[in-house]
């Protein structure tokens, strides 16, 4: 069934919604600016959970001491290593973790997290130190 409104043609679902809205917008203002807040407040937290420093990526040649579940150490610090991190071995070639030979000088792209490890965006290794393995030692703080 159609009705004719202002020009309109609305079947009786949009009428029906019509007057809902009509009611919450003109009889319960109070609910819809509460609604208003309530989003806007939202939508602000995420903004402040992605802040520009958050994304921030920074590059260091440094020395990878070793590596264990999940990170490698350099300078006595832990840095997280996740599946999107990309590891380049000194030919340039891509490897996972486990084949990652430590001790070795790298380059290392990686973004701070407030309250948590750094997180390993590239790991670019330059050259393998002496001793370098691939095995992870029992007992390593990586």
């Amino acid at each position: 069934m159609l009705i004719n409104i202002q020009g309109f043609e609305m079947n009786r679902l949009t009428r029906i919604t019509s007057k809902v809205c009509r009611h919450f917008f003109l009889k319960q203002p109070g609910l819809v600016y509460v609604l208003f807040v309530f989003f806007s407040m939202q939508a602000f937290a995420v903004c402040l959970a992605e802040t520009p420093e958050d994304q921030t990526i920074l590059s260091e040649t440094v020395t990878i001491k070793s590596k264990g579940d999940g990170g490698i150490i350099i300078a006595g610090r832990r840095y997280a290593v996740m599946e999107s991190t990309t590891i380049l071995d000194v030919s340039g070639k891509e490897i996972t973790l486990c084949d990652l030979r430590v001790p070795s000088e790298a380059v290392v792209e990686y973004r701070l997290r407030k309250d948590q490890d750094p997180v390993c965006v590239k790991i670019e290794n330059k050259r393998l130190l002496e001793g370098a393995t691939s095995l992870v030692i029992v007992g390593d703080p990586g």
